[in-house]
């Protein structure tokens, strides 16, 4: 994974993993406008929207902050290389197995292992448990169509499209 590829994961993971987000935040903005707009209790209708608009504003800009911040960290104490290394995934019909050649690693997993799988536009990313998550770009795959048709058998109740 390089490190754009780990920046476009987190907004993902932050913004299209769960559909809610946005509408929750759009709610959260809009009762701190409604106690603003109140003023010594009459209510401020050009107040409200103005604040409302503000409020949502700010909260996603905070979040794109934390966002970005998260990233920088993430590539400062990247120590083992993890982005300037390829990993080779070899899919077989039971079980995943992973190679790093750069890191002198390998691992295996079995597909009911995983905690989801989740589809974008660019990307299948494969969720080992809530939090933690593996990339797999689809401009990587060989035969992206039988690839997919493979996988989300694997991941049947597990696979979402986002």
């Amino acid at each position: 994974m390089s490190k754009e590829d780990y920046r476009k994961f987190l907004y993902i993971a932050t913004f299209r993993r769960n559909k809610a987000i946005i509408p929750f935040i759009a709610f959260l903005a809009l009762i701190g406008s409604t106690i603003v707009s109140l003023d010594n209790g009459q209510f401020n209708f050009i107040k409200l929207i103005i604040s409302w608009i503000f409020l949502f504003a700010l909260a996603i800009v905070v979040v794109i902050f934390k966002v970005e911040r998260k990233n920088a960290q993430r590539i400062k104490t990247d120590k083992t290389g993890a982005f300037d290394s390829i990993n080779t995934l070899k899919f077989y019909e039971d079980r995943l197995v992973i190679e790093n050649e750069g890191l002198k690693s390998t691992g295996e997993l079995k597909y009911d292992q995983f905690f989801a799988l989740m589809e974008t536009k660019d990307y299948f990313i494969f969720y080992l448990t809530g939090n933690q998550a593996s990339l797999v770009r689809k401009k990587d795959v060989e035969d992206l169509n039988a690839f997919k048709e493979f996988i989300i058998k694997k991941f049947e109740g597990r696979y979402k499209h986002i």
